[in-house]
């Protein structure tokens, strides 16, 4: 009798079940956030218009990094390593490293650091091609990350790394491939610096992105650094691929003395841009769609509600954006207040639960 041939549905070819997947990643590591939504390994972006502290705020980040530093601007900051490496090819070398001597003299006086931390911080200098037109100039970038070895790079800037117009889809592609060829190759975080289209006093968006829509595509995340015409200037959670994205509030900073940047306060980002500055209220949007829920079901746990009465009574209203609407309702889910009974229908626990 013929000896039956078991074949092995998770090895053979390029396609697998489902399962296979799954019990490869859990055997892996999670991935952790670096700061806010960027996920390492990633590339992404930091992007505004001109003079809105774009070079400086990733400056800032990178060394925090560098310094071993667990927070930055009040929130959680991880380092895969403390090797960081900053490519520079918009500034001249002296007047860039100028800014980084201050920088690093505010943060181990600040910290009270041993100053042989800055040793992890790596930059190039004028020898390194001011820009990534040929074969040759990406060879020397990749040569530097293998010789550094870092788990984070800052590339400034986009425009830099092409001498055709980052607008033509092609071209964009063609980049936006090269740099996601060595964030994967090497298991690094890339932050690009790019900058925005003219917005003069307008809300960040993807659509704010300078170029073809391509790049947008292809990031992993988008934080958006905006200067209004009152000087002020503040960051925004645009797109994240692996993290949530739909916070109302942006965060207010500014630049020290020293160039390091320091959160000053949370705000609406359509009242910053009006011209307040006054601080967002921290009401919490899971009460407000709870009260709701309350109010218009008379507490019975027999009624049902629609998602489409919420999103009429609230996004609709501008109380909240529909994406924080969903994370509240997915929130309320996980903690048994409400259920789910079908497509776009839920009903309360039970008053016990609440």
């Amino acid at each position: 009798m013929e000896e039956e041939i078991v074949i092995d549905p998770c090895n053979g070819g390029a396609s697998v079940p489902i399962g296979c997947l799954v019990d490869k990643i859990s055997t892996m590591v999670p991935p952790k956030a670096i700061f806010r939504g960027i996920i390492h390994p990633s590339i992404g972006c930091i992007f505004g218009p001109s003079k809105s502290f774009k070079t400086t705020f990733t400056e800032s980040l990178l060394l925090s990094m560098s310094a071993g530093l667990t927070t930055f601007l009040g929130e959680p900051l991880y380092a895969p390593s403390k090797r960081v490496l900053i490519v520079s090819m918009e500034e001249f070398y002296r007047n860039r490293t100028e800014r980084n001597k201050k920088q690093i003299m505010h943060l181990t006086e600040k910290h009270q650091l041993d100053p042989s931390w800055s040793e992890n911080v790596y930059v190039v200098d004028e020898t390194f091609p001011r820009y990534l037109f040929s074969d040759n100039d990406w060879a020397k970038l990749e040569a530097e990350i293998v010789r550094v070895k870092p788990s984070v790079v800052m590339l400034d800037s986009l425009t830099r790394m092409t001498v055709d117009p980052i607008e033509d889809s092609t071209v964009a592609s063609k980049v936006m491939r090269k740099l996601r060829e060595l964030a994967f190759k090497y298991g690094i975080t890339m932050i690009i610096i790019h900058h925005s289209q003219k917005i003069e006093n307008k809300a960040l968006t993807i659509a704010s992105l300078a170029g073809s829509r391509v790049i947008g595509q292809e990031l992993d995340f988008m934080i958006g650094i905006n200067r209004t015409s009152n000087n002020v200037r503040y960051l925004k959670d645009v797109a994240y691929r692996y993290a949530p994205d739909d916070s109302e509030h942006v965060m207010i900073f500014n630049s020290n003395e020293s160039q390091i940047v320091e959160k000053i306060s949370l705000g609406e980002e359509a009242a910053i841009i009006a011209g307040s500055t006054t601080p967002a209220p921290t009401f919490n949007k899971d009460e407000l769609v709870l009260d709701f829920i309350l109010e218009h079901t008379n507490q019975d746990a027999a009624v049902i509600f629609e998602s489409s009465l919420l999103v009429q009574n609230l996004v609709d209203t501008r109380k909240m954006v529909k994406p924080t609407l969903y994370a509240a309702l997915k929130r309320l889910l996980e903690s048994k207040i409400i259920e789910k009974i079908g497509k776009g229908q839920f009903k309360l626990v039970g008053p016990s639960s609440i």
